[in-house]
């Protein structure tokens, strides 16, 4: 949980780095697909902050398809 909330907390600070976040969370959040069950509150917000990062333009397309995956287990695995 600890890095989950870490990855979460950087990519809102620091989101011209999500090219460097994007990887991680994705890598975190495909092998462990139940840490979004540990902390609903963290992954709505992750997950909604994520989906406005999705909209805009100027993502690259690797950051994009790692956010959107991240996306995706955020939703599916919500409470």
């Amino acid at each position: 949980m600890r890095l989950l909330r870490g990855l979460a907390a950087g990519l809102q600070q620091a989101p011209a780095y999500m090219d460097l976040y994007a990887p991680s969370l994705w890598a975190l959040l495909t092998v462990n697909r139940w840490l979004p069950l540990a902390d609903p509150a963290l992954a709505e917000a992750l997950a909604t902050y994520i989906a406005r990062l999705l909209d805009h333009d100027g993502i690259t397309p690797r950051a994009r398809g790692e956010l959107s995956s991240v996306h995706y287990v955020l939703r599916e695995n919500s409470t």
